[in-house]
């Protein structure tokens, strides 16, 4: 009965909204085809939407305006929010509480105390100090061109710096002073105090980290701070040490000079053994020759057969004057005359080969004398020569080693320290705080990173 009258009820109301629906859309189509209409539907449309742009545009700025609000935030409240962030897992667990107390609160409260109550305090002693030469150095290009000290400026300076660094300082400290003593107190805490059981490469190390040095470049000054654990041992330690590196300095300078002394020395002492060495062979050759200069005999015996050809000359003009005066050859005084010239003539042959010969049969002829002796004698003056130059070089080497002299200018000495250097107590204890909550962060992070492994 119901599924029977259902739709026979229902028909009408359908049939009457079909034909509602009918209407209106044939009421509308027919509103759209009066003239205008259409237009008037477009101008609706663009004005709606120059609406909703300038709505989407407010919409951006405020967005816009909040974030630059939000980011404009101060420094401080993000920090604040961050550590609440950070340390708010302590009131919802017990981990956190431990993470607290292990990471944060124990090694903040270790730093308090150690940097407030028991590191010991470091007290600094400074010199300063130049090493210069009483010889002004050459200007090298580089010096020209830039202003800076020249390059044996520098490098002494850098010898002074590393000598204090080293290992030759550090065993005359300890030597002079005891510097295991000095470092390995009772009075000094148990972390900034040296064992004093420990081998000198430690003790150098240990040494390395309370000694600071710097070079300033244009003018080579060299400044330098001893560190120690009193005034007294600062002021002690920082004396010692310019003391040392002046005798360094004392020393280089004593073996530059003393090297260009002893190589002048030493060639001078060459020079002189040669010329005795030539005078002595000139001694022996006089005694062997039994003469002193073959020269001069030379001249002399030229000079006597100039006399004998002379009064053979003589003779021989009295014997022709004679014959001519008809005296007879047998007469005794032509006899006495011709037995003159003849023995005139064999002293005057006999003189001749003595000086020369025309063969190397002879070699004590005086021209083979004079040919030794002036080889000797050339030799005598290269020595004599060589010997004065060297002495004269000897002379420059000590004028130039005594210009020469390289020492320490100290014009800063080292001064007794009131005030200690380090620890500095109250910002050392707040970057101990700051490092425990660094490091309390970065252990609570990967607390949860690993929870939240274990929890997937």
């Amino acid at each position: 009965m119901t599924s029977r009258n259902g739709p026979s009820e229902d028909a009408p109301d359908g049939g009457s909204k079909s034909h509602g629906t009918h209407r209106v859309t044939a009421s509308t189509t027919d509103d759209t085809t009066k003239p205008g209409a259409l237009a008037g539907v477009h101008a609706a449309a663009l004005e709606g939407a120059a609406i909703a742009s300038e709505e989407f545009r407010r919409s951006a700025r405020s967005v816009r305006l909040a974030n630059a609000r939000t980011v404009s935030r101060t420094s401080w409240a993000i920090t604040a929010r961050i550590a609440y962030q950070t340390f708010s897992p302590i009131r919802r667990s017990r981990s956190g509480l431990f993470g607290f107390l292990a990471f944060f609160a124990t090694p903040a409260a270790l730093a308090v105390v150690y940097f407030s109550l028991i590191a010991s305090s470091l007290y600094t002693s400074e010199a300063r100090f130049a090493v210069r030469g009483g010889a002004r150095p050459p200007i090298d290009a580089i010096s020209a061109l830039t202003g800076l000290a020249s390059l044996t400026q520098v490098q002494d300076s850098l010898i002074v710096v590393n000598y204090v660094k080293s290992q030759a300082l550090v065993e005359a400290l300890d030597r002079q002073l005891d510097l295991r003593a000095i470092f390995g107190r009772d009075g000094i805490d148990w972390i900034s105090r040296f064992n004093a059981d420990d081998p000198i490469e430690d003790l150098v190390k240990y040494w390395k980290s309370h000694i600071k040095t710097s070079i300033e470049a244009p003018s080579g000054i060299v400044t330098m701070r001893v560190s120690a654990f009193s005034p007294e041992e600062a002021l002690r330690i920082a004396n010692a040490t310019v003391d040392l590196s002046e005798r360094l300095v004392n020393g280089l300078s004593a073996r530059a000079r003393q090297d260009a002394v002893t190589e002048a020395e030493a060639e001078l002492a060459r020079a002189e053994t040669r010329l005795t060495s030539a005078l002595a062979t000139m001694r022996d050759l006089r005694n062997q020759q039994s003469t002193l200069d073959p020269q001069r005999t030379a001249e002399g015996i030229g000079r006597l057969i100039s006399e004998l050809r002379l009064e053979k000359i003589r003779l021989e003009q009295e014997l022709t004057a004679s014959e001519r005066g008809n005296v007879s050859e047998s007469a005794p005084q032509v006899q006495i005359m011709r037995t003159r010239v003849d023995v005139i003539g064999e002293q005057i042959t006999g003189l001749e080969q003595l000086l020369t010969s025309r063969d190397d049969t002879e070699p004590g002829t005086i021209a083979g004398k004079i040919t030794r002796f002036d080889e000797f004698e050339l030799e005598q003056q290269i020595a004599e020569k060589q010997y004065t130059l060297a002495a004269a070089a000897l002379e420059r080497a000590r004028v130039s080693a005594e210009g020469k002299h390289v020492y320490l200018a100290t014009f800063v000495h080292p001064v007794h320290p009131r005030n200690s250097t380090y620890p500095k107590r109250g910002l050392f204890s707040l970057l101990g705080i700051a490092a425990a909550a660094l490091l309390y962060a970065i252990g609570m992070a990967l607390w949860r990173a690993v929870l939240r492994k274990l929890a997937m």
